[in-house]
């Protein structure tokens, strides 16, 4: 597993646009924390479920996918690389455009999205298995928390992003329901990624 992760990181970081998405993710984090601190968790939020949705799927948009699979037959290691690649890059993004949250001494905003940022990570990586086209993905989500959570239930159901939020404003309840959305996730993913890459 060591080896594919080295090859995950190695992949991802060599890849412009990885670098792009990071960097806008961190800019956006550092400069929305000058208003708020939610916007702050907000998007780190968006930054880290889109970094680990796209590392995961491009490998199934380019057709690597088959290469990943060939050096690692055994899909669940695979997939267990793909996810501590994605915690890695997306806790280093969330402690970096943490800088101005850390300065305004909002430190429990800051800790409770650390923790919930490992478990979103996972989410996303267990998504893009699962829905291996990005835009797709997103439009999806996107409507999904646009309409269902915030029109629909006005952010107070324990759905999956309404409980990352409560999470990141470091409720241990709101991080609790969220681990479960995370783990019945990968469960979920932990099945699809055996199915043929021509799907």
């Amino acid at each position: 597993m060591i080896a594919v992760l080295r090859s995950e990181l190695h992949r991802t970081l060599t890849i412009p646009s990885s670098w792009l998405s990071m960097g806008l993710a961190v800019v956006m984090g550092m400069s929305f924390a000058l208003f708020s601190v939610d916007f702050w968790s907000l998007f780190v939020a968006l930054g880290v479920f889109g970094i680990a949705v796209v590392i995961t799927s491009q490998h199934y948009q380019h057709r690597t996918a088959v290469l990943l699979f060939l050096g690692q037959p055994r899909r669940l290691r695979a997939l267990a690389a793909q996810c501590v690649c994605a915690i890695l890059l997306g806790l280093i993004v969330a402690v970096v455009s943490g800088v101005t949250t850390i300065l305004s001494r909002e430190f429990e905003q800051f800790t409770g999205t650390l923790a919930a940022t490992p478990l979103l990570a996972l989410f996303g990586v267990a998504s893009a298995t699962v829905i291996r086209r990005p835009v797709a993905l997103f439009l999806a989500y996107g409507t999904w928390f646009v309409f269902a959570e915030g029109l629909a239930f006005r952010f107070k159901q324990p759905l999956p992003f309404t409980t990352f939020m409560s999470a990141a404003g470091g409720n241990t309840q709101g991080l609790l329901l969220f681990s479960g959305y995370a783990a019945a996730a990968l469960g979920v993913a932990a099945w699809f990624i055996r199915r043929d890459l021509a799907d």
